[in-house]
């Protein structure tokens, strides 16, 4: 059935030249609705992005503890947003190899960004658990030191 509805259009599309303009006409309307709902969602996904800034979300008792090959993050995650809902949380993880406890002699041993996903209402605190797979083969030679940094706070 629809190949005869395919062919009936292939011979409209030759025959008639009323059928060609119209057949234009909708393919231009679908091409410009098509761009117009595009844009419309990445415009969503950036005022998702904006709605909560960084500044208020805090990650309290944050840690790293091996296990078995990977790594694993935990802690606790505060909306201090007074109108949003968090959805989602950025974060650029960076793990140094330090020699001593200071910072000054230390080696960057990877960076990694990470999504980590949950719903907190606001002015609520979520505890979270996390697997990091540090994709390195290099030696651990000294004390390995973490850092991260909130990249972005999603909302819904």
């Amino acid at each position: 059935m629809k190949w005869l509805f395919g062919i009936i259009v292939l011979i409209l599309l030759v025959v008639s030249a009323r059928f060609r303009k119209f057949a234009g006409f909708v393919v231009l309307i679908c091409i410009v609705g098509g761009a117009l709902f595009l844009g419309y969602q990445e415009y969503e996904k950036n005022k998702s992005k904006s709605r909560i800034s960084a500044s208020e979300v805090t990650l309290k008792n944050i840690s790293f503890e091996t296990r078995d090959n990977n790594y694993e993050l935990t802690g606790r995650i505060v909306n201090n947003s007074e109108k949003y809902t968090l959805s989602g949380l950025q974060l650029k993880i960076t793990v140094k190899d330090c020699t001593n406890n200071d910072d000054t002699h230390c080696i960057i041993f990877a960076e990694k960004k990470e999504y980590i996903y949950l719903s907190i209402p606001p002015g609520q605190a979520r505890d979270f658990k996390k697997d990091i797979y540090l994709y390195s083969n290099q030696r651990i030679e000294n004390k390995l030191v973490w850092d991260y940094l909130i990249e972005y706070a999603e909302s819904e």
